[in-house]
């Protein structure tokens, strides 16, 4: 992948790398444009995953550490399934492919926790129990009710961690394979434009970025 640096300058983009360049266009989006911008949306969750789990420290509290890896969870495979938004969702199976079965185990292990655990509560990780008090000498004994939260640690013993480690490369694999699929759609677009004349961009529009508004924010991007 290739990475340039950029300025806003009256709202349009300048690439500072190339100078010379005096015009910066919008491509239409045709089927493989829309694919790789999907491709680099994947790319960036995915790498903010992977900094999550980086950042777990034991000199982190619980609460932060969990929070962790329940966002790197919620970003990994917010890539994979239906989107509305990301018609081009990685395939689990295109991803994994040549990847050891203990990756899809992980995969597998890790997808059930987000679905029935973080994202949705259709498991048994987290249980409560309500009873009551009594004092059995009284005539009436009755003295309170009691409720109690128990939530099953699922990221803190040496296991766990192993687990997480896994689940770590898993991401890595996915971020080297989402960038290759970048890299390869780069090049067949650049391969289109690199033969066309300077009139044939003459109906481009300038590349521009523009701050969703409040009407705007969940609408389909393209």
């Amino acid at each position: 992948m290739n990475f340039f640096n950029f300025e806003f300058v009256n709202n349009t983009i300048h690439i500072q790398e190339y100078p010379e360049a005096d015009k910066v266009l919008k491509i239409p989006d045709d089927y493989n444009v829309k694919r790789l911008k999907d491709m680099l949306l994947h790319w960036y969750d995915l790498k903010e995953a992977k900094s999550c789990l980086e950042a777990l420290d034991d000199e982190n509290s619980d609460v932060v550490n969990k929070a962790l890896v329940q966002n790197a969870i919620i970003l990994f495979y917010k890539c994979f399934g239906n989107s509305e938004f990301r018609d081009n969702s990685l395939k689990k199976d295109k991803v994994l492919a040549g990847l050891p079965l203990g990756a899809k185990n992980v995969f597998d292990y890790y997808k059930v926790i987000r679905d029935k655990f973080i994202a949705h509560d259709e498991s048994r990780y987290a249980q409560v129990i309500s009873g009551i008090i009594l004092e059995t000498s009284k005539f009436f004994p009755f003295v309170d009710t009691v409720q109690m939260v128990g939530v099953v640690d699922i990221f803190k013993t040496e296991k766990q961690k192993q687990s997480l480690e896994v689940f770590y490369r898993l991401i890595i694999e996915t971020i080297a394979w989402t960038e290759k699929t970048i890299d390869q759609l780069r090049d067949m677009i650049a391969e289109i434009y690199q033969k066309q004349q300077l009139s044939y961009f003459k109906d481009f529009e300038p590349l521009t970025f523009n701050t969703p508004t409040e009407e705007s924010m969940f609408k389909k991007r393209y």
